[in-house]
């Protein structure tokens, strides 16, 4: 049997979701700007992951240097975007609302940065990859889930729709 979660408790567990993920962004900035020179890198994972420490002034991968204000901006209409998205499809989905919460606490963490700073910190440096920082992790997550949550809902519908027309063909058949 499956249990039905009230919208009110939906709604706090997006809220809640952005708010630890914002506190988890904010906090693990904060601890790696307050660090002494000469502290990074630290190694994680031997020639794979390492701490250190990076002032982006753009976006991903480097896009947008030096491009405060439009990446705030953006920010802004994508912080605005995800409540819509909450608002207006109202999916019932633990996962759902946990994956918004997810991108818009990472999404209000890079933007106070950009706000208050004028620049993001990233510190988890990714070998061959990228350096980012928790807001990003977050993101990346969020947008993972909700992605994997798109694909079950449509090849459950694909299915069901199959199914249906088994059943449509077989009445059909008898019918002949």
């Amino acid at each position: 049997m499956v249990k039905k979660i009230s919208g009110r408790l939906l709604n706090l567990i997006f809220v809640l979701t952005g708010l630890v993920v914002l506190g988890l962004d904010q906090l693990t900035k904060y601890y790696v700007n307050v660090q002494p020179p000469g502290v990074f890198p630290i190694e994680i994972i031997p020639k794979f992951i390492y701490i250190l420490k990076i002032s982006n002034s753009g976006a991903a991968f480097g896009f947008f240097q030096s491009k405060t204000n439009i990446l705030i901006i953006i920010s802004i209409i994508a912080i605005i975007l995800i409540i819509v998205l909450k608002i207006k499809l109202d999916l019932k989905s633990v996962f759902y609302n946990i994956s918004l919460g997810f991108i818009l606490g990472g999404a209000a963490g890079n933007l106070i940065d950009r706000i208050v700073w004028g620049e993001v910190t990233d510190f988890f440096h990714i070998v061959n990859f990228a350096v980012i920082n928790v807001a990003d992790s977050f993101i990346c997550i969020g947008f993972a889930i909700i992605i994997i949550i798109i694909l079950r809902t449509f090849f459950k519908k694909e299915q069901s729709n199959n199914i249906d027309l088994e059943k449509n063909n077989k009445v059909d058949a008898e019918k002949q």
